[in-house]
């Protein structure tokens, strides 16, 4: 029995062997494995593993894999999450863009477990911790290489992902105020709570109650105005359990507006970072009624790389600059989003702008080129497209009528 585990040895990036091949030239027909691990020593436990019934490739950092994946034939890749440089999460992306039929095996260790777990809404088919003997990983690579196991596995993971999607979501934020970065970040970090909407002004935020009937409001603004009073009360006659919170820089008791203000739960003084807003409206609403909603509030890390989002993305943001602008490496900040977050960074900047991008394209008259420049995306094409994969409907269905 071999136990594989990992202990990074980081050193010069190393390209695969070429594709092997049987003494007559041609490609052998049995399969061929691409393994990805940084530690030269866990690649050669793999070896012994894995020679005697399969061809083994190897690469030591996550592009190295993409380039071998393009350039030749690979049945099925053996992929460390935790990797120096680009995750694996995001290699795995990259993976499945090129070829969305590759099986993947995620491999992690016991406390990293969480992000293979979000591999698998990724794309990935199975995963191991380590550490894990021989015949586990055997029977692993097997099953995943057979097309009706990996059929049953590829319907197991829908049918849980359905179960997720049909798990009930009684509660309903919404947002008013603020500036569109910081309704967009907490909008996508609210919605493993319940069903978010964002109004800009409170009264486009009573359009929005009319309909969204909220049983939490996040208001961020001139909490002393007068039509911040007429918002609250008219949501509470129409909601009379709905809860609110009041953020800003100048939010005391002393702000509220004359006559009071009903079903005040709280105020969050600004700055306040988003792992804290997130944790107080879970708190008040109770047990999260997402599955994947288990780890709140976020660290100090994910909170300010949220906030740096929220200001900046309308600029082109990669991991290596978000991790850069909060003091971390680009891997590490790669892993605690996913585990924290569920999503990658990419996926989460992605949803961010596409909230920033339908509240424009419902409440202004600006072309859609001007709308997807300003959200973020590369022209109007890439906003379509992202629109249409994350929403699953195109930009025009966002104007309305007359518009």
């Amino acid at each position: 029995m071999y136990n594989v585990s990992s202990s990074p040895a980081p050193g010069p990036a190393t390209k695969p062997s070429p594709e092997p091949t049987t003494r007559d030239g041609k490609s052998p027909a049995r399969p061929i494995l691409l393994v990805v691990d940084d530690d030269a020593s866990v690649r050669e436990a793999y070896h012994l593993i894995l020679d005697d019934e399969f061809t083994m490739l190897e690469a030591e950092e996550g592009q190295t894999a993409v380039s071998t994946v393009r350039a030749q034939r690979v049945d099925l890749v053996v992929l460390d999450v935790l990797m120096p440089g680009v995750d694996g999460i995001e290699i795995l992306q990259e993976l499945r863009a090129l070829r969305p039929d590759l099986p993947v095996i995620m491999v992690t260790a016991m406390r990293t477990v969480r992000s293979a777990v979000a591999a698998m809404k990724l794309g990935a088919l199975d995963y191991l911790t380590k550490p894990f003997d021989e015949e586990e990983l055997l029977a692993t690579i097997r099953r995943a290489l057979d097309p009706r196991a990996r059929r049953a596995l590829v319907r197991a993971h829908h049918s849980q992902h359905d179960d997720d999607a049909q798990q009930p979501q009684p509660h309903r934020i919404l947002l008013v105020g603020g500036d569109p970065g910081w309704r967009a970040v907490l909008a996508v970090a609210l919605q493993r709570l319940a069903g978010v909407e964002v109004a800009e002004t409170p009264v486009a935020g009573f359009d929005r109650a009319l309909t969204l009937l909220p049983t939490c409001v996040l208001l961020r603004g001139d909490h002393s105005s007068a039509a911040t009073a007429r918002f609250l009360r008219a949501v509470h006659i129409q909601q009379p359990a709905c809860i609110s919170f009041l953020v800003g820089a100048d939010v005391t008791e002393d702000a509220m507006p004359e006559g009071g203000m009903p079903n005040i739960r709280g105020v969050i003084a600004s700055p306040t970072a988003f792992g804290e807003v997130v944790a107080r409206v879970a708190d008040v609403l109770g047990a999260p009624a997402r599955s994947d909603a288990s780890r709140l509030p976020f660290s100090d890390t994910v909170s300010r790389a949220l906030d740096y989002i929220g200001k900046h993305y309308g600029e082109s943001l990669t991991v290596q600059h978000l991790a850069r602008s909060v003091g971390a490496s680009a891997s590490h900040l790669a892993h605690l989003f996913v585990s924290e977050t569920g999503m990658t960074v990419r996926d989460y900047l992605a949803r961010v702008r596409v909230v920033i991008a339908q509240e424009l394209l419902e409440h202004t008259n600006q072309k859609v080129a001007t709308i997807a420049t300003s959200a973020g995306f590369f022209d109007t094409s890439h906003l379509a497209r992202v629109l249409q994969k994350v929403t699953g409907r195109p930009p025009r269905a966002y104007r309305q009528s007359g518009a």
